[in-house]
């Protein structure tokens, strides 16, 4: 626990922090104290709840998957106790949707922030909860961190469990039913929140792909489990962090094998990426921007474009509102909360003239909100627009 703060209304507020990642822990525990406040640490639902009968803090911040009881049931028990209901719980959860916000309603959290959360605004969430009659740390919270050490912590911790996983798939060539599923998809929900945060965006979009598959597992599917298990812990071993979104690489000098001349650096085509579960107004987009000299990528629909961008960040992203598996503003969510994605600019084409949903793009960040019918002149010049004010920025 942090040394105690005194603010103009006396001692600090107090957190309570429980994840069953370290990793995770530290992290959480970074931010709330750079927003003022101090924290208790817990690993799982039952060591919070012996916490909390020795003394009561003023939040609860947990995340969803734990071992024993998870964090719906951690905030029912909470929530069941006259003594504690008063406390209020936010749960951290890489299963940011509509059912699971209304899941966590209904065991008594006063609201549900998807993983990894966001280094700027999650500091805030805590103080609109607890007020601000405490100090925040200045600065930004990575600084304050041994972020190399938890990076070598992560990394290492992650490629062991990944080894034991792969090792009980060794034992016999049929389907192992003695499996512990729920132990892995815990793993896999540590990685993903964990992998965001510290700059592996591959490592938490290989360990989402995982519990996505866990999900509808099939004995058939032993052999790509065990490959893309493969694949994430070739991730642990050799991952290099991301520090900033990946500019697209440019050709250096060099001399021209026929004429002896040495050649500036060659232009790169600037790198669309498109989502639209339209097919034709996809090609329709396509052929428009390669005519203009762009490079086009297109995606069939929300979680498509956002694991494309994770892969391979394209310098601009055309991004339908109405999609399958994720919306448009889901997307552009998730972007803004990957090391890689969350600089990277997004233009909204949509048929949606709601204002509610101009507005909502708005807030979102977008850089552009364009009504389809749309002109390709028109959606050509607003890249361009969106390209130069990057490249300022």
């Amino acid at each position: 626990m942090s040394s105690v703060n005194i603010g103009p209304d006396g001692p600090a507020k107090r957190v309570l922090v429980v994840d069953d990642s370290s990793v995770n822990l530290k992290i959480t525990a970074a931010l709330i104290r750079r927003a003022g406040f101090l924290t208790g640490l817990a690993e799982t639902a039952e060591d919070a709840l012996k916490q909390i009968a020795v003394e009561l803090p003023d939040l609860i911040v947990t995340d969803l998957r734990l071992p024993g009881m998870d964090g719906l049931d951690l905030t029912r028990a909470v929530k069941k106790n006259p003594a504690w209901k008063h406390i209020p719980v936010i749960l951290l959860t890489g299963d940011h949707s509509k059912e699971q916000d209304i899941a966590a309603r209904e065991a008594g959290c006063e609201c549900s922030l998807g993983k990894p959360v966001d280094a700027e605004e999650f500091p805030e969430t805590i103080r609109a909860f607890l007020g601000a009659s405490a100090p925040a740390a200045g600065g930004a919270f990575l600084e304050s961190l041994p972020i190399e050490e938890l990076r070598k912590e992560f990394l290492s911790a992650g490629a062991a469990e990944c080894r034991e996983i792969l090792s009980q798939f060794g034992a016999t060539r049929a389907f192992a039913p003695e499996l512990d599923f729920v132990s892995i998809r815990n793993s896999l929900h540590r990685w993903a929140g964990a992998g965001g945060t510290l700059g592996f965006p591959q490592i938490t979009r290989l360990a989402r792909e995982l519990e996505t598959l866990l999900a509808t597992f099939h004995p058939n599917q032993r052999d790509e489990l065990r490959q893309k298990l493969a694949e994430l812990l070739d991730q642990f071993r050799h991952a290099v962090p991301v520090s900033q979104p990946i500019a697209a690489p440019r050709k250096e000098n060099k001399e021209n094998e026929v004429t002896g001349i040495v050649e500036g650096p060659t232009s790169v085509k600037p790198v669309v990426l498109v989502g639209d579960d339209d097919a034709a107004l996809r090609a329709v987009i396509r052929l428009a921007l390669e005519r203009a000299g762009f490079e086009c990528r297109l995606a069939a629909d929300g979680l498509q474009t956002y694991t494309m961008a994770l892969d391979n960040p394209p310098d601009v992203i055309i991004l339908d509102l109405h999609m399958p598996r994720l919306n448009g503003f889901q997307v552009l969510r998730r972007l803004r909360r990957e090391w890689s994605t969350y600089k990277i600019p997004v233009i909204f084409l949509t048929a949606s003239r709601e204002e509610s949903d101009i507005i909502g793009g708005a807030e979102l960040g977008a850089d552009g909100y364009m009504i389809k019918p749309f002109n390709t002149n028109d959606l050509l010049a607003r890249l361009e627009q969106v390209i130069a004010a990057s490249k300022r920025s």
